[in-house]
C-alpha cells in the first residue's frame, strides 16, 4: 500500500452584497490531501462511508484501486480553520478482500465543535469489476462506468449514476437520482427523492414516496421490464414509440394521461381507481407503474 499526504493553506475572498451596504469577508481555506493506493483482485470489495463528502468512483485498467481524499476547512479565521480541519478524520482499512475508506467529523478531546465549515472530495479509482458499496450523508455521490454491482445508500445526498452495467441497488432519502445508460437489476428505493433516468435497459424496480419520477427511454435500448410503486408522486414515461411496450397501469386518486394513438383498454375509470392496460404487438418490454396520491403521464418526447 502506498500513502501520500500534503497540506495547503489558500485564502479565498467572499463579498457578500446587503440592501444598503457591500461587505467584504476574508474566508480562509485550508485544505489537506491524502492518497492511498493498495492492490486489487477479482473478488475484492470496496466499500465507502461519507459525511460531507463528494464522492466520484470512476475506473481504470489497473489492478489497484487508489483513493485520493482532500480535506477542506473554510472560515474566517486561519487558526480556526486549521484547527478544525483536524475533525474530520479519514481512515482507510483492508479486511481480507475488504477495502474500507471512511471521513467523519470528531472533534479532538476536550475540545469545542469545529466551527468551519468542513468538507471530504473523495476520488476513488478502480477496475470496473469491483463491486462497491457506498454510503454518504449530506454530501454528492458520481459513479460511472462500473460492470458488476453497486449498492448506494444516501441521505440529504445528490447521486449521479453514468455508464453502469450489473446489479444495482439505490437508496435514498432526501437525495435527488440522475442516471444514464444503465443496464442491468436495477432496484431503487426513495423517499421526498427525485428520479430521472435516461437510456436505461435491463429489469427496474422502483419505490418510491414523495417525489418526481421521469423516465426518458427508447424501444432500442431493450428495456425489458420496469416495475413502479410509488406514493404521492407523478410518474412521466417519455419514449419517441411509446408503443413498442405493454402496460398495466394503476392510479389511486390520480389521474392517468397517454397519447391519442394509444387505443388503451380502461377497466376501471372512476374517481377513486382509474386501471388500464394496453398489449403491443412489437412487446419490447413490459411497464407496470402502481400509484397513489398522483399521476401517470405517457408522452412522446
Amino acid at each position: 500500500m502506498k500513502t501520500t499526504a500534503s497540506l495547503c493553506l489558500l485564502t479565498a475572498f467572499l463579498v457578500m452584497s446587503f440592501p444598503n451596504a457591500r461587505a467584504q469577508l476574508t474566508l480562509q481555506v485550508v485544505s489537506k490531501t491524502i492518497e492511498k493506493t493498495f492492490p486489487y483482485q477479482s473478488g475484492y470489495e470496496v466499500n465507502i462511508e461519507g459525511e460531507k463528502a463528494e464522492i466520484q468512483v470512476q475506473t481504470w485498467d489497473k489492478d489497484e484501486v487508489r483513493v485520493q481524499v482532500e480535506i477542506i476547512a473554510r472560515h474566517p479565521e486561519r487558526r480556526r480553520a486549521e484547527k478544525d480541519l483536524e475533525a474530520m478524520v479519514f481512515s482507510s482499512d483492508q479486511h481480507g478482500r475488504n477495502l474500507y475508506f471512511r471521513n467523519y467529523i470528531r472533534a479532538p478531546e476536550g475540545q469545542p465543535q469545529p466551527e468551519s465549515d468542513l468538507k471530504a472530495l473523495y476520488t476513488i479509482t478502480l477496475p470496473a469489476d469491483c463491486p462497491v458499496y457506498l454510503k454518504n450523508h449530506f454530501g454528492v455521490t458520481n459513479v460511472s462506468n462500473l460492470t458488476n454491482a453497486l449498492r448506494v445508500q444516501g441521505e440529504f445526498s445528490k447521486i449521479w449514476l453514468e455508464n453502469l452495467r450489473g446489479t444495482i441497488g439505490v437508496n435514498s432519502r432526501f437525495g435527488d437520482i440522475e442516471g444514464r445508460f444503465i443496464d442491468g437489476d436495477v432496484t431503487l428505493n426513495t423517499r421526498r427523492s427525485n428520479i430521472t433516468l435516461h437510456e436505461i435497459r435491463g429489469r427496474w424496480n422502483i419505490t418510491a414516496h414523495y417525489g418526481l419520477i421521469k423516465l426518458f427511454t427508447d424501444p432500442n435500448e431493450n428495456l425489458v421490464s420496469l416495475n413502479i410503486d410509488a406514493q404521492k408522486a407523478d410518474v412521466y414515461f417519455f419514449d419517441p414509440r411509446p408503443n413498442a411496450y405493454g402496460y398495466m397501469l394503476t392510479a389511486h386518486y390520480g389521474n392517468i394521461t397517454v397519447p391519442n394513438d394509444l387505443k388503451f383498454n380502461f377497466l376501471e375509470n372512476t374517481q377513486q381507481v382509474k386501471k388500464a392496460i394496453f398489449s403491443s404487438r412489437m412487446m419490447n418490454g413490459s411497464i407496470s407503474i402502481k400509484i397513489s396520491f398522483g399521476d401517470i403521464i405517457i408522452r412522446h418526447p
